[in-house]
This record gives C-alpha cells, sequence and structure tokens, in this order.
C-alpha cells in the first residue's frame, strides 16, 4: 500500500486534534466539577440526572412554600395572641362596668376605654401578611374583611382558607377567614356586635343590668374561646410544618447526593487523565514535528 505525504499529514493533524480535543473536555470538566458536560457523555447518565434534578426541584418548592406557610402562619398567631389579650381587657372593663355604684360619667369613661379596645380589635382583624395581603379575608386578600358600621362590624371576605402544597400528598391551610375566628353576623357570638352593643348600654346613662351584664361576660368568653380555638389549630399546622420540612430536607438531601454520584467529576482520577494526555499530546506534536520533516526527496 502506497501512503503518502499527504496522507501521513491529514492522519498526524487527525491525531493532535482528537488528543486536543480530549485535553479540553478534561481541563473542562475540572473547572466545571461536572462529569457529564452534555449528554452524548454519558446517555443514560443524563436522562437519570434530569429525573432526580425534577424531583429535586419539586422538593425545594416544597421547602420554600413551608418557610412562606411558617411565616404566614407565624404572624396569624401573633395576632391572635394579640387579639386574645385585648379580649381579656375588655372582659374586665365589662365586669367594672357592673360596679352599682359608678356614676354616669364613670360608666362614659369605661365606655370610651372599651371603644378603645373594639378599635383594636377591629384593626387586628384587618391585619394584613408580608406582602399587604389581609390575613382574615379568605380568598379575597386584596379586600379589607372589616368595617365598623352602627351596631357592630361588617365583613366582606369570604370562608375560604389559602393553602399551600408542603409535600406531595399534603397541602395545608395557611390562613383563617374572618367569619371563622370573629364570628361576624353570627348571633350571641359576634364579638363586635357584643362590645357595640355593651357600649351603648354604657353611654345610656343607666346602670347596668345583671342580665346585660352576664350576657356580655358570655359573649366574650365564647369569642375568646373561639379565638383559642382558632390559635390550637394555627400550632398544630406550624408543628406540622417543623416535622414535613424535616422529611422533606432529607429527600432534597437524597437527591443531591444521587446527583452527585451521577454527574460530579473525581476530582483525583481527572487530573491523572490530564496529565496523561498533556505528556501525550507533547509526544505526539514531536513525532508528528519529526515525520513531516521525513521525505525521500532529502536522500536524493
Amino acid at each position: 500500500m502506497r501512503i503518502s505525504s499527504s496522507s501521513v499529514y491529514e492522519a498526524g493533524v487527525t491525531s493532535l486534534n482528537d488528543q486536543l480535543a480530549k485535553l479540553v473536555k478534561t481541563q473542562q470538566q475540572i473547572a466545571t466539577g461536572r462529569r457529564i458536560l452534555s449528554p452524548e457523555d454519558d446517555p443514560a447518565g443524563a436522562a437519570l440526572a434530569l429525573e432526580e434534578e425534577k424531583a429535586l426541584g419539586v422538593v425545594n418548592q416544597y421547602v420554600d412554600n413551608i418557610a412562606r406557610a411558617r411565616s404566614k402562619l407565624s404572624l396569624e398567631e401573633t395576632v391572635l395572641t394579640s387579639s386574645t389579650s385585648v379580649l381579656q381587657n375588655a372582659r374586665q372593663l365589662v365586669v367594672n362596668a357592673g360596679n352599682p355604684t359608678l356614676s354616669s360619667a364613670n360608666r362614659a369613661a369605661l365606655a370610651t376605654a372599651l371603644r378603645s379596645h373594639y378599635d383594636e380589635l377591629l384593626s387586628q382583624a384587618n391585619s394584613k401578611d408580608g406582602q399587604g395581603g389581609y390575613l382574615f379575608a379568605g380568598y379575597k386578600s386584596s379586600t379589607q374583611p372589616f368595617t365598623q358600621t352602627t351596631g357592630a362590624g361588617t365583613y366582606a371576605g369570604d370562608q375560604g382558607q389559602l393553602k399551600l402544597q408542603i409535600s406531595a400528598s399534603r397541602q395545608l391551610a395557611i390562613s383563617d377567614s374572618g367569619q371563622d375566628v370573629f364570628n361576624p353576623g353570627v348571633s350571641g357570638s359576634d364579638i363586635f356586635a357584643t362590645l357595640e352593643t355593651f357600649i351603648t348600654a354604657l353611654n345610656s346613662g343607666a346602670a347596668i343590668t345583671a342580665a346585660d351584664l352576664n350576657t356580655a361576660l358570655t359573649q366574650i368568653d365564647t369569642a375568646a374561646n373561639n379565638v383559642l380555638r382558632i390559635r390550637t389549630t394555627v400550632g398544630t399546622r406550624l408543628n406540622e410544618l417543623d416535622a414535613t420540612e424535616g422529611s422533606n430536607l432529607d429527600a432534597a438531601f437524597q437527591y443531591e447526593s444521587s446527583l452527585s454520584n451521577i454527574r460530579d467529576l473525581d476530582f483525583a482520577r481527572a487530573i491523572t487523565d490530564l496529565t496523561r494526555q498533556q505528556t501525550t499530546l507533547e509526544a505526539a506534536q514531536k513525532t508528528f514535528v519529526t515525520v513531516q520533516g521525513l521525505s525521500l526527496f532529502n536522500y536524493l
């Protein structure tokens, strides 16, 4: 078989290019820390890594949702705790108002103080979250849920509960409606109506009757117990978030470990390969130069 000088040259160039490409690829792998730079490097591994990445992304979204849920529920818990304090203070004022020795001026002063508690409770019922949405408006988070009207407070929200997916099988309620918390419009349970009625009685100038006093105290206790019920469910949900977050973080760690095993580079081996490839390329370059200089015409 006859081998021309051009064939020798082309074969040498092809070999050098192949070895240079391998060297460059190893350098890229070391720079990125990844064994798989493109799907053709390991089709099966690349496909498996893609599935693991998708699963990890879903779990990370659950972790983010848990953080959002915890923030929202923690804020709600704080507001409900404050509402409990307001109701306790309002109850004490109602108890004080039952003193038969009070003058009309004294009762008017208590009415003013009780109005302050009414306004504070109304403000808490209209609390907003960190994104500017109303905590107790149900699905209508952009609508102010409570406004004061003659006789009570009116509710403009709905009875919905916002929810977030915190695991593959669990959606958690991250809000409670103002209807459920404060019972607006519910006879005997509407705390705003209860306070408004008692304030009106205090401002009338007449002494508070035992029937008025007992009714107000019973209804305030009912409202306080209802707020406590909601606080308990919020605490339960916060505990569930902690437990579910732990499970999600464990899953995320497993997916990350699996991804590392599939696509991450063995640096020790890669550096060894790089050294070997550099040596081989240098030898091939020297050989190519030597062969390129050979010609029969040099001996004629």
